[in-house]
Order: C-alpha cells, then sequence, then structure tokens
C-alpha cells in the first residue's frame, strides 16, 4: 500500500502490527427495492419499487398505471395469442435478484409464418388515449433461446368498416421496441406517444411484444404501462432500452451536502489521535528546536481487496503488476474464490494448493487475510457458491458433512486468516437451514467457535446496496445474538449496480449504520464494487467516482465501521469489469483516483516541525502505524510507533540513537527499528511468485486509458 501520487514516487512499508488484530460476498441485486416504498395499499410492493425507481432515480412524476399495479392481475390480463402452435403457462419467481414475483413463459413451438403470428399482448378495455399522450412500457424480459427476439408495441384493436376485429398496422413505440433477450433477466424501457385511432370503432389499445421470430422460448415478467398524459413529460424524457435507470442524482451528492460536512467532522475525532513526540539528550534532558518528521505507514481502518489465485501465484508480467498493485494500496485481503467450497472440493479448475500458497503469500506479507467462507446455504456452485453437498443425503448425514467442513477448513487456515464468513448470504439462500430447523444452524456457529480463534462473521447483500435485505439481516443477526451465537462482525456486501438502482443515499447508509451499531458488532464492508453501464458515458464516470467518495466518507465517519475491501480492483480479472479502480492496463480509473485520494491523501498524515521549548512535538493525526524521525545538530534517531484511540507518546534519544515508544504515556524502552520493505525476497509460493521480491523498487508508471 504506497501513498504513490502522479508527483510522489516513494513506496511505503506495509506494517501490520498482528494477524491477531480484531478482523474483522457476489451480491446480485436486479432492480431491489431502494429505500421505503411509497406507502399506497392499492399499488403492490413491485409496483411501489418501480413507482420509486423512476421517482427518485430518474426524476419523473409517479404518473398513473394503466393496467392494475398488482403483479398477478397484469400476468392474467396478457395473453398469448397465435394460430395454435405455441403454449404459455405462468410461475412465480423466487430470485432476490429480481424485483417481481411474478411471470409467464411463452414457447413457439413451430416455425413461425411471420414476426406476428405469435403475440403476447394485453388488452385495456377502458383504454382512454388521445394522440400525443405519453406513455412508457416496461417488461421485464429472459429467454433460454439463442439468437432470441421480441418487438414491442403499442397499437389498437378495433373493429372496421366491415364488422371485422382488426388490428393497427401502426407502432406507437417511440424507440427501442426491438429488444434480443439473453439467459437472464433484464429490464426494459419502451417510450410510447400515442398516435391517432385508426378508422373504424369500439377501438381498445393494447400493449404487445411480437414473439414469431423463429422457435424460441420466452419469460415475461415485472409488465407495466405507466401513463404520463397528465404530466408535462415529454417522450425524450423517459428512459429507453435495456436496464436505463440514470439515477444520477442521489440524495446528497450535491457539493456543500450537510451530512458530508457532519461526517468530516466525526472522522476528525473519530479516526484521529494525538501523536506526541519527546526529544531528549543523552542525558534525558528535552531538546527545544529539534525538527520531528512524522510519517504515516498504514491505516488502522482496513481498506482492503479481494485477490485472485491466478495472480497472486501467476509468473506473466500482469501477475507481477498486480501483486505490487495490491501490496500499494490495500491493506487487507480476502481469496475471492478458491477457498469456497466448489473450488476447494475440486468441482471448480482452482489449484488447492495455489489457494494455500496464495494465503501464505499474503501472511508473508503481513497481509491480515479473511476466510471466504464456511457455510453458504446452497447445496452446489450455480450461484458463484455453496456447500458442495449432495441435496440426497439424508438430514443427519448433511448436518455432519457440513459440520466437518467447517472443522476442517478452519483448521486448514488456523493462525493465517484474522476472521471468517462465517455464515454467507443467510438470508439471501437460507435452502438448508429451512430443511435441518435453527438449532442446526445455531450448531455451525458454536462448532466454528470451537474450531478456531478467528472471529466468526455473517455475510450479506442488500444493506448498503439498496435495502432488500437489510431488516431481515438485522433480524437474524439478533436472534443470533440473542440465543448466545458466537457472532464477532457483521459484514455487508455493498455490488452497487447503477442500471438496477440498488443505491442507497449517504444518509440511509448512515442510519443502516446506526441500526447495526446497536448491536455492539462491529461492521465490515466485505465486497464493494461500483458497476455502471458504459465507460464510454461520461455522465456516468463522474457519477462512479462522487458516488465512491460518498460511500467512503459514510463509512469511515462512522464508529462502527471498521474498514471496506474492494471485490477486486483490476478490469483484467474482476468480476464487473467497469467497476474495477484499475482499467486492464493498469490506468487509474477515476473513480479509483478519488479511492487514492481519500486514502492516501485527505486521510493520510505527514507532518514536520520542531519541538517546543518542552522538547516536545505533538501532532493530530489519523489513527495507523507511523515512522516517526527526531534530528538535532547533525544526530537524528527514529521509531515506529502504533497510533490508536487515546493516543501514543513516543520518545526519541538523539546523541545515542535510542529511542522509546509509549502508548498512552507509559514508557517502553527499545531500540531503533529498521524499515522492511512492502514486497520482499522469499515469498513463500514457489517459483511462479518468487520474482515479486524484485518487485521493491520495481517502478510502476499509470496508463489513464480507459479500455474496459
Amino acid at each position: 500500500m504506497t501513498n504513490e501520487r502522479a508527483d510522489i514516487g516513494s513506496d511505503r512499508r506495509t506494517f501490520i502490527g498482528s494477524l491477531a488484530a480484531l478482523g474483522a460476498l457476489g451480491a446480485l441485486p436486479g432492480a431491489a427495492r431502494v429505500g421505503a416504498a411509497q406507502e399506497d395499499d392499492s399499488i403492490d410492493d413491485y409496483y411501489q419499487t418501480l413507482r420509486q425507481i423512476l421517482t427518485q432515480f430518474r426524476g419523473l412524476p409517479e404518473g398513473e398505471f394503466v393496467y392494475e399495479p398488482d403483479e398477478q392481475a397484469t400476468i392474467e390480463t396478457f395473453d398469448n395469442v397465435g394460430p395454435g402452435g405455441s403454449s404459455s403457462s405462468s410461475f412465480t419467481v423466487d430470485d432476490v435478484n429480481v424485483p417481481f414475483t411474478q411471470a409467464e413463459r411463452v414457447e413457439i413451438n413451430e416455425d413461425p409464418e411471420n414476426n406476428w403470428t405469435y403475440s403476447y399482448q394485453g388488452i385495456i378495455p377502458d383504454g382512454q388515449f388521445e394522440a400525443g399522450d405519453v406513455l412508457l412500457g416496461v417488461a421485464h424480459v429472459r429467454s433460454g433461446s439463442s439468437d432470441a427476439q421480441i418487438q414491442a408495441g403499442f397499437k389498437y384493436r378495433y373493429e372496421n368498416s366491415s364488422g371485422e376485429t382488426a388490428y393497427g398496422d401502426e407502432n406507437f413505440v417511440a424507440e427501442g421496441a426491438m429488444v434480443e433477450p439473453t439467459g437472464s433477466w433484464e429490464r426494459y424501457y419502451f417510450p410510447i406517444e400515442v398516435g391517432e385511432k385508426p378508422d373504424g370503432s369500439n377501438h381498445e389499445p393494447y400493449m404487445e411484444f411480437w414473439t414469431g421470430f423463429a422457435q424460441q422460448n420466452l419469460d415475461f415478467g415485472g409488465l407495466a404501462l405507466i401513463d404520463y398524459s397528465a404530466t408535462d413529460v415529454a417522450v425524450g424524457d423517459l428512459p429507453v432500452g435495456r436496464h436505463s435507470h440514470p439515477i444520477f442524482d442521489y440524495d446528497g451528492r450535491s457539493e456543500g451536502a450537510t451530512w458530508r460536512e457532519d461526517a468530516y467532522a466525526r472522522i476528525e475525532e473519530l479516526r484521529k489521535a494525538s501523536l506526541d513526540v519527546s526529544v531528549v539528550d543523552a542525558d534525558g534532558n528535552p531538546l527545544p528546536g529539534a525538527s520531528v518528521d512524522v510519517a504515516m505507514q498504514e491505516h488502522e481502518f482496513d481498506f482492503g481487496s479481494a485477490v485472485s489465485v491466478e495472480h497472486i501465484t501467476g509468473d506473466a508480467d500482469d501477475d507481477d503488476v498486480y501483486r505490487a498493485r495490491f501490496l500499494e494500496n490495500f491493506n487487507k485481503a480476502v481469496v475471492e474464490n478458491g477457498m469456497k467450497w466448489p473450488a476447494w472440493s475440486g468441482d471448480w479448475d482452482i489449484d488447492k494448493e495455489a489457494t494455500r500458497q496464495t494465503v501464505q503469500w499474503l501472511n508473508d506479507q503481513e497481509i491480515p487475510t479473511r476466510g471466504h467462507y464456511l457455510v453458504w446455504e446452497e447445496y452446489g456452485g450455480a450461484n458463484g457458491g455453496g456447500m458442495a453437498v449432495s441435496e440426497d443425503r439424508s438430514d443427519g448425514e448433511l448436518q455432519e458433512e457440513i459440520l466437518d467442513k467447517i472443522e476442517s477448513h478452519t483448521a486448514e487456515f488456523e493462525g493465517q486468516v484474522t476472521d471468517w464468513d462465517m455464515h454467507n448470504h443467510p438470508m439471501w439462500q437460507s435452502n438448508i437451514r429451512d430443511r435441518l430447523g435453527w438449532d442446526a444452524a445455531l450448531e455451525w456457529w458454536s462448532t466454528a467457535a470451537e474450531a478456531t480463534d478467528a472471529g466468526l462473521y455473517t455475510n450479506e447483500m442488500g444493506n448498503v446496496a439498496g435495502d432488500f435485505l437489510r431488516d431481515e439481516h438485522y433480524e437474524f443477526v439478533q436472534r443470533l445474538v440473542d440465543e448466545g451465537a458466537p457472532v464477532d462482525g457483521v459484514g455487508f456486501m455493498g455490488h452497487v449496480q447503477f442500471s438496477n438502482g440498488n443505491v442507497t443515499p449517504p444518509k440511509e447508509m448512515l442510519s443502516t449504520f446506526d441500526q447495526f451499531g446497536e448491536l455492539d458488532l462491529p461492521i465490515l464492508i466485505t465486497e464493494f464494487d461500483i458497476q455502471i453501464d458504459s465507460r464510454d458515458n461520461q455522465r456516468q464516470v463522474d457519477w462512479q467516482a462522487d458516488y465512491l467518495r460518498d460511500f467512503l466518507i459514510a463509512c469511515f465517519s462512522h464508529d462502527a465501521v471498521e474498514g471496506l475491501v474492494n471485490w477486486g480492483f483490476w478490469a483484467g480479472d474482476h468480476w464487473r469489469p467497469t467497476g474495477a479502480l484499475f482499467d486492464s492496463n493498469w490506468g487509474l480509473r477515476p473513480h479509483g483516483e478519488q479511492f487514492m485520494n481519500l486514502v492516501f491523501d485527505e486521510w493520510w498524515t505527514e507532518d514536520s516541525g520542531e519541538t517546543n521549548d518542552e522538547g516536545t512535538y505533538s501532532s493530530w493525526a489519523f489513527r495507523g502505524e507511523y515512522e516517526v524521525t527526531a534530528s538535532y545538530e547533525g544526530e537524528d534517531a527514529s521509531t515506529t510507533a502504533t497510533l490508536s484511540d487515546g493516543g501514543t507518546t513516543v520518545e526519541l534519544t538523539l546523541d545515542a540513537a535510542q529511542s522509546t515508544a509509549t502508548d498512552e504515556g507509559e514508557s517502553d524502552e527499545g531500540t531503533e527499528t529498521e524499515s522492511t520493505s512492502a514486497v520482499g525476497p522469499g515469498l513463500g509460493v514457489g517459483s511462479a511468485v518468487a520474482g515479486a521480491g524484485a518487485l521493491a523498487g520495481y517502478k510502476l508508471t499509470r496508463d489513464d486509458d480507459d479500455d474496459a
């Protein structure tokens, strides 16, 4: 971790006092509920969420729902229309990654004659629209078919002059009508400007999706049609296409926001303490006028990152840079995938020995390292992790296997990890707990506590990147604490997605920290990143940098929060590349600059001055590790010191070049401490990593090109 600015090239030492220090993921929230939904008993949860996203993040007026704002009722309004070579069926969506719960599957089982042979449409029998009215269609769509395609429309069904039922030829969807669904649920917006009614009578407007492009299956959910005709909204003001959620003006972004001023005031008191340097001569007499330099080496607060086994143990040029960048910029680690059960059990192509070498390398560099994870209540690894156990085992066999896994994993890494995500995704996935019962979960915790001295944390999404699991997570932890489970900390995943609206305003984050702070447990942001749609969109890039700034300020300003761990840092190996701090060419992106400026400039202490008449120099400094140097008439001495809550006094003796450091005024004699390099030889990862030892003094340059 280096204070490396464009104009400052010096490396600093990674100086960690002890791996036994209190230690303390990806979250995949789709358009999850953001903040408290608007109170309206006539509108169900999904439509309240949709309304809030459009009003809070887009700045649109409320508009009126054309279809009944009830998921089941809207699904029932839509019909699969066609000659008979198709079928449809409704189903329940049990996935916290999407905001709706009801959906319908349409299957086209023959080669259609044309695109409009089949249509999924919802008639509005009492709909009254005028030419020029502005509407917004919304749909979530996915498909298991390759090259799937649909076309959105808004038209009239009517009776023509011959008394026959006819359908309007003109499509009033203004933009974005063509959609190519993928295998994942994605939200689409369709701005509509109503046109003139065709000649005829008994006009009934309808929203539809042509599905006759090929043999294909299509899932529809979260359907809505919103009428803005009573407002001053123009069709050009509406979002268009996939994932279009401009959320630029989150509450608290503005310059001079009061919450931010208050947060900085708290930071000044919470994250700083007095570092007093006493300089004396060989006889113990004070030396007024001695020069003193106070140089921070490490934060007390955790600013960490997940790391890849491949790049920690690799021998490519990028691997060398990867290791160096990590050591320069982060003071805590977690292995991203190698310790997950599907990897450790051999289901994934990650070598166990390479994972062991990665953890050993981190320990050799004195980097506190988290264990991810002991329990994740999914049987297999389809959603990014799980227990790698068979669902077919009996209850007793299943419980015994989980307990064995807890004991074996903690034994494998005992003394090498500071803390574990003991219970990962406990709210998103409770499959095994639902089967075995609450007492089984309590046994997982007690077994872990008996097996390891490392801290045990919960780890869940939807707390500070959206609020969709916040209250459930709080109630879960509260119950664990009330029933005596050995919970040592609470982990909040922080996977922010611009498109999906899971952006928690800073004041709401602080309120959440207050809420969980009542449990008297430390909070760690365990998996942080901010994904945007496009790095070519300057407005999104600027938003990303501002939101990262405010997210970090909120965390650093609250006494319950002990750290923040990024979920990767390089676009060349990041699950959401637009969120990486460094681009694939190792250029530091704007939000990466924001991170470095806060951590190594604004929140970094480098002071110098002279001792007063009592031979003392005092610095109100950020808590962490320091190198302190004093010089007087050609003599100098230095020492290291830990600055924590309550302050620290350092005594330096000149002439004899002896030094002592004391905490809270209590003297403890010592000698001058020799500096050590952040990256040194003997990395303990074999020939693949040994080259990293040469990186002490390796000059790294920044390429500011954003290519990912």
